[in-house]
């Protein structure tokens, strides 16, 4: 029977590593491949919320913001107007002008940027 060498930290590869030579994956075992794999994910998962947001600013910033009223700002969140006056105080992108109610454009984009990422 062949005896199985326990892995040690200094054995197992950096993701740099495994990166220049793809190859060294090959011999580790199930265990320390997936601990890897998670890392790598969750990096993954970091960077692409990064590259989405600095696409979402840039975006933001070649428009100007402008001001929504309510009826346009209920169509481009998908909500009733009705549900945009009850919640207009808990909304971060409500501009209030006196007695009228306006919303941002940019903060619009913003709140549903990041409700996509929760």
């Amino acid at each position: 029977m062949a005896r199985v060498l326990p892995i040690t930290p200094a054995a197992v590869p950096t993701l740099d590593e495994l990166a220049a030579d793809p190859a060294r994956a090959i011999g580790l075992p199930a265990p320390t491949a997936e601990a890897l794999q998670t890392k790598c994910l969750l990096v993954l998962n970091a960077l692409w919320g990064r590259c989405l947001a600095a696409r979402a600013n840039a975006n933001v910033a070649s428009e100007p913001d402008r001001l929504l009223d309510v009826d346009a700002a209920a169509k481009r969140l998908g909500m009733s107007k009705d549900w945009l006056y009850r919640h207009a105080r808990q909304l971060p992108f409500r501009v209030p002008q006196g007695r009228l109610l306006r919303f941002s454009s940019h903060g619009i984009d913003r709140y549903i940027l990041m409700r996509q990422r929760a």
